[in-house]
């Protein structure tokens, strides 16, 4: 498990192309991106602790959720180096998992239906605006999800889906990739 720091550095280095902690505050101000998931790994760390520390973390995700209009669940397991290049938005479900280096755009939803389960995101994927994905799912590593599209079966690594119901449009790797039917 990564310490705090060293997670809050790779969401720095993703957000900002930096991992300079002397940069913390002005990078907190001047990139929403950075200050939405730091934020959230504060809210998450202080929830850690005593009861006096589990209210004020919840304070600080209740502000994060006002000020950037992206609720991001505290029981999510959000893997470091997530990058929001537009942080308004979006919801991020309880049980949801996130791998790292993955990128998130405006107005996403990754939530359950009755299954008690959540979708699953691997590392390094980008999911891009109006994307909506809700269940058992999973996105494979390395996937891309094009804007507006509606995920209603996992998607395999390394391929990109588009479209309401989303539609697979490239499967494997871009060098060697396949083009679907849409």
């Amino acid at each position: 498990m990564m310490k705090f720091w060293d997670v809050v550095k790779a969401d720095m280095r993703a957000n900002a192309g930096h991992a300079n902690m002397l940069k913390l505050l002005p990078t907190f101000i001047c990139n929403p991106g950075f200050a939405a998931v730091f934020l959230h790994r504060v809210a998450c760390k202080l929830r850690q602790g005593g009861m006096v520390r589990r209210r004020l973390g919840l304070l600080v995700w209740r502000w994060n959720v006002g000020r950037s209009a992206c609720h991001i669940n505290l029981d999510s397991d959000i893997a470091p180096g997530l990058f929001l290049p537009h942080p308004t938005g979006f919801v991020i479900g309880s049980g949801a998992k996130i791998g790292s280096g993955t990128t998130i755009y405006q107005a996403v939803t990754i939530g359950k239906t009755a299954s008690p389960q959540y979708p699953v995101i691997g590392a390094g994927c980008v999911l891009y605006p109006n994307f909506l994905v809700i269940g058992p799912l999973a996105i494979g590593d390395r996937a891309i999800v094009g804007a507006g599209s509606v995920v209603l079966k996992s998607v395999p690594a390394d391929s990109m889906v588009v479209g309401n119901p989303a539609k697979m449009l490239l499967v494997g790797h871009p060098q060697n990739a396949v083009a679907q039917p849409v």
